[in-house]
């Protein structure tokens, strides 16, 4: 079934224009209806369950902060509502407000009930494990995963790999036992939040509950984010006594998913961030 017959089947209402819109991972597209509403569509021909599993966390997300609202969800397509963008003299402040709200939810234990993806990579959640001890998931379950996917893809040298996997004995002077497992984004930087007027929208997560620092490590490393961010975040949320010092544990694993899904352009920055932690 073409997306067409998707969007008309979960809508109930007849096409009047489809756009293609740029998303990378997806086809994407605006989609004006004949009601005169606008909505945006994610759509993959081969069936699974990842649009579905983004359309849950949306919803998750969206009963605490800003996200697009969902209207429809399959193995095929995930239809939300269409955010026109504009201009906001308080997003930044109000993104920090935001995501300091979103970090006051936590659970009792790391990861997710499902696993997911970041970007195009798989990111295992320790479902059902119940495993309460920061230090040892994001090992397990976040770098060790990330490292191993680079030495299978021939993206890292034996040594390499050895220097790599010295960051396992340095966590626990890194990492105190008494973090708490928050619910996260899980892929920000600046394109996935979108200025909505009045309010940030969030979109794109991979989301799981981890450590809340980690949230910010892709701001740190493409930008877009202003000290008002970071100011109002605070203010709402104070950050633990070491964030400065931790930045280049969280910078490393979203820099090995890049590198695993990008290539070697990211190899300096992955064994530039294990130099920090490990001199």
């Amino acid at each position: 079934m073409s997306i067409g017959p998707h969007i008309e089947q979960h809508l109930n209402q007849k096409i009047v224009n489809t756009q293609s819109v740029s998303t990378g991972l997806f086809e994407a597209y605006q989609v004006k209806l004949i009601n005169g509403d606008k909505v945006f569509v994610k759509y993959q021909q081969h069936a699974n369950q990842q649009l579905a599993l983004e359309a849950e966390t949306l919803i998750l997300l969206g009963n605490i902060i800003h996200t697009p609202k969902v209207l429809a969800s399959c193995e095929h397509c995930l239809i939300l509502e269409w955010i026109d963008t504009s201009h906001n003299s308080n997003l930044q402040s109000q993104i920090g407000l935001e995501l300091a709200t979103l970090h006051q939810n936590t659970a009792d234990y790391f990861g997710f009930h499902v696993d997911n993806t970041i970007g195009q990579t798989s990111q295992p959640n320790a479902v059902g494990k119940k495993i309460d001890n920061w230090s040892e998931f994001y090992w397990q379950y976040r770098l060790l995963h990330q490292i191993t996917l680079a030495d299978k893809n021939g993206l890292l040298s034996n040594k390499e790999v050895r220097e790599l996997l010295k960051i396992e004995t340095i966590l626990p002077s890194l990492l105190s036992n008494n973090i708490k497992p928050s619910l996260l984004h899980g892929d920000l930087w600046s394109g996935n939040v979108l200025s909505g007027g009045n309010y940030p929208y969030f979109i794109d997560t991979a989301s799981y509950y981890g450590h809340r620092e980690i949230d910010f490590a892709l701001t740190f490393m493409f930008g877009g984010f202003s000290n008002e961010f970071y100011q109002s975040y605070n203010a709402a949320y104070p950050l633990d006594k070491g964030f400065d010092a931790r930045k280049p544990l969280y910078m490393l694993y979203h820099y090995l998913n890049h590198l695993n899904i990008f290539g070697s352009g990211y190899h300096a920055n992955v064994m530039n961030c294990a130099g920090q932690l490990l001199d």
